[in-house]
């Protein structure tokens, strides 16, 4: 009764008391929200809880919402937001019940029927915003021809050391399909970490390249951008196709060379970072832009990309991958190829949750691993020390060079430059530095074949797919990769996290996971501008009812006419909420 001297009076012995709040079985409490005086009469009672500001109690903000709801519905504004057929098809109650009883539900039978509605109606316009994006990015593009030498192409993919995989190919014949179309590419490539998705942005340049266009990747790094490059130069004939490298730290001259090659045209393929959305930039004929860990981007960068011409293929890249029929429903404005088979049939690489954050319990493998000629990468959080005890690279780096002298210990950090960066990613992978100490730097595209063990510092610090992107630096070669998570928090939610990400190789059961527990808006970027556009429903537990609004929408589309007024609405809803169509 802590601030509540008032109870004191009331409260006498026997008085039955209503405890309402949220029960934690692991610390065997309950958190009470509040309580009131009385007996439950055997019927269900529904009380609204909403998260307010200390100042304002919940018996006076429920009557608030009582006032607007008279007054909403004396002025007519609670009629039905979506078309009557579907309505009567799904046995929804009206809009005007269904936000009566989201906020004073009789039973639990009324509540049940409020969600059915809200959830509906909530997904219906998602879908229907995502159908509408698209077709207003296919209009305003205009038609394209893009006429491919599929000769040139299959020598490309014939000459390549390794064969696809099915999934491979049949995401090339997805993106194949788009570059042929007169409509404008707008595709997602998602495939979990190490399962080949370059290759394919690779074939699609080759692909554009043989219809007389340019073509970009942009990478979120440095080190990205140019392994990129290189790997491009080791499949193709410079002689026959010029492709250049672009970032920001590179000589003046060097870079307004490349500048005044691509406005003229003489070079066919650039990979770069952020460098390619410079104003200076002009290209003579862009036909494709690659966006790699597209997440990785703001909506504003990618678009700056696609701004570089007229009549652009773009395909995004992504290494956080979510399951394919969620993915084809919530990226309604693109289209989704998914990577799920690896080159090397699964990919091994086992994973041990160590319950502190020390080195000593596995010391001994680390030994045994460096005597076979092998590398480790060692991760930290941060990059330097911290008054939260926090493992930094700058200390973790000191210490292992104490441990192991024996060996080469390297360090490599987001401050760095690109050029320390680089060198020191050479001396690893040349295997001049056996042990590499690192921050999430080395998170995305790194591909050093012969590092398999991979020790991650305070790894409740990283989120999931953080933690399986970096694991996916190892085993890239087909062998056993071994990661060790160390970590000295016992909270209940680390503890579950850590042991299920160690549990699990497979990105897209570590993403669903990650759905459940985080929500959709943190995990696909749907919370960027501020919050996610589901207030009520959820995608994991509703996915039911959103597949059936997304095919919904698509009948809507493919019968305008009969929609009309129900579209325009939805569009005057687009136009309030976006300024560029991505």
């Amino acid at each position: 009764l802590f601030n509540r001297m008032g109870w004191a009076s009331i409260l006498k012995k026997n008085t039955p008391l209503v405890v309402v709040g949220k029960y934690n079985a692991f610390k065997n409490e309950i958190i009470v929200s509040n309580f009131f005086v009385g007996l439950l009469d055997g019927k269900e009672k529904y009380t609204p809880v909403y998260s307010l500001p200390t100042a304002i109690k919940d018996s006076t903000y429920k009557s608030f919402v009582e006032f607007c709801y008279t007054k909403a519905k004396e002025l007519n504004l609670l009629e039905n937001n979506i078309p009557e057929e579907f309505i009567e098809k799904y046995k929804l109650i009206p809009y005007s019940e269904a936000i009566y009883n989201i906020h004073f539900p009789s039973d639990s039978e009324a509540l049940r029927q409020a969600n059915r509605y809200l959830k509906y109606e909530e997904f219906l316009s998602f879908c229907l915003m995502g159908a509408i994006k698209r077709r207003m990015l296919a209009s305003s593009s205009g038609e394209k021809v893009k006429n491919i030498d599929m000769y040139q192409v299959q020598q490309f993919i014939n000459s390549l050391p390794f064969k696809l995989t099915s999934d491979q190919i049949t995401a090339w014949n997805d993106i194949l399909h788009d570059l042929g179309s007169k409509n404008v590419m707008s595709r997602l490539l998602q495939g979990d970490v190490g399962s080949g998705k370059t290759i394919v942005g690779i074939i699609a340049l080759i692909a554009n390249f043989t219809a007389n266009y340019q073509g970009a990747i942009m990478a979120p790094t440095d080190i990205l951008a140019r392994q990129h490059y290189y790997s491009l130069l080791k499949l193709i004939d410079p002689s026959l196709i010029n492709v250049k490298l672009l970032v920001s730290d590179m000589p003046s001259s060097e870079k307004q060379i490349i500048l005044e090659d691509l406005e003229n045209g003489s070079v066919d393929i650039v990979i770069g970072t952020h460098a390619l959305i410079q104003e200076n930039v002009k290209f003579k004929k862009l036909g494709l832009a690659i966006i790699d860990e597209q997440h990785k981007f703001g909506v504003k960068q990618r678009v700056a990309l696609k701004e570089k011409g007229k009549q652009i293929d773009v395909l995004y890249m992504s290494a956080t991958p979510i399951p394919r029929t969620l993915a084809s429903t919530i990226y309604m404005d693109m289209d989704v190829s998914t990577i799920e088979v690896y080159p090397y049939s699964e990919r091994k690489i086992n994973t041990y949750y160590i319950k502190e954050n020390s080195i000593e319990r596995v010391k001994n493998y680390i030994y045994r691993y460096l005597d076979e000629k092998k590398k480790i990468y060692v991760v930290c959080p941060s990059i330097e020390d911290n008054s939260l005890d926090i493992s930094s690279v700058n200390s973790t780096y000191k210490k292992l060079q104490e441990e192991f002298k024996e060996y080469q210990v390297g360090l490599i950090h987001g401050k760095m430059s690109a050029e320390i960066k680089n060198a020191i990613m050479e001396l690893f992978k040349s295997g001049d530095i056996q042990i590499l100490v690192s921050t999430t730097v080395i998170e995305v595209g790194i591909d050093i074949k012969d590092a398999n063990m991979m020790i991650i510092y305070n790894a409740e610090r990283f989120g999931l797919a953080s933690i399986h992107q970096l694991r996916g630096r190892i085993a890239r070669d087909g062998q056993v990769g071994y990661c060790y998570l160390l970590s000295d928090v016992l909270d209940e939610d680390v503890i579950d996290r850590l042991t299920y990400v160690a549990n699990n190789n497979n990105g897209f059961k570590i993403s669903e996971y990650d759905l459940k527990r985080r929500g959709a808006g943190d995990m696909l970027g749907l919370a960027q501008s501020g919050k996610s556009p589901f207030v009520i429903a959820n995608l994991i537990d509703d996915f039911n009812i959103l597949r059936v609004a997304s095919a919904d929408a698509n009948y809507i589309m493919q019968n305008q006419d009969k929609y009309e007024t129900y579209i325009d609405n939805i569009k005057a809803i687009i136009n309030k909420t976006i300024k560029y169509v991505d």
